[in-house]
C-alpha cells in the first residue's frame, strides 16, 4: 500500500513539473501594455520573446518616425500560425501553444493582439 502511494505522489510531481506553465512575460513599450506571453515559441522562453519584441518595437519606431513609414499592421498565415507585421517588420508570431495558454483559438488571439498593437502604437505615436 505504501509503495502505491509513493508511486502516485511521484507520478503527480513528475507530471505537474513536465506541464508546469512558465512565468508569463508582459510586453510593454512607451507606457502601453500590448500583451502577455504565456508560453515559449521558436525555441525562445517567454522572457526571450518579450526581449526580442522590445527590439522589434525599436525597429518599428525607427521606420515610422525616422524613415516616415506608415503605421500599417497586417497578418499573414503560415499554416496554423499567424504572423503579425508592423510597418513591414515581422513583429510577433501567434502559435497554437499561445492560443492554448490563453484558453482561446489562434484566430481570436491574433485579433486581440492585433487590436492591442494598433491601439498601443497609435497612442504612443499620438494618433487616434
Amino acid at each position: 500500500m505504501r509503495k502505491w502511494s509513493l508511486v502516485v505522489v511521484l507520478s503527480t510531481i513528475c507530471f505537474s513539473h513536465a506541464f508546469a506553465q512558465q512565468t508569463p512575460s508582459d510586453v510593454t513599450f512607451g507606457g502601453e501594455y500590448f500583451f502577455r506571453f504565456r508560453t515559449s515559441a521558436g525555441g525562445l522562453s517567454n522572457e526571450e520573446r518579450a526581449a526580442t519584441l522590445q527590439s522589434r518595437l525599436t525597429q518599428v519606431f525607427t521606420r515610422i518616425i525616422a524613415q516616415g513609414a506608415k503605421l500599417e499592421v497586417s497578418v499573414r498565415s503560415k499554416g496554423a500560425t499567424k504572423l503579425i507585421f508592423v510597418a513591414g517588420v515581422p513583429f510577433v508570431t501567434v502559435t497554437q501553444n499561445d492560443a492554448l495558454a490563453n484558453q482561446t483559438k489562434v484566430e481570436h488571439l491574433t485579433k486581440v493582439w492585433l487590436g492591442n498593437i494598433k491601439q498601443g502604437l497609435a497612442l504612443i505615436l499620438g494618433q487616434r
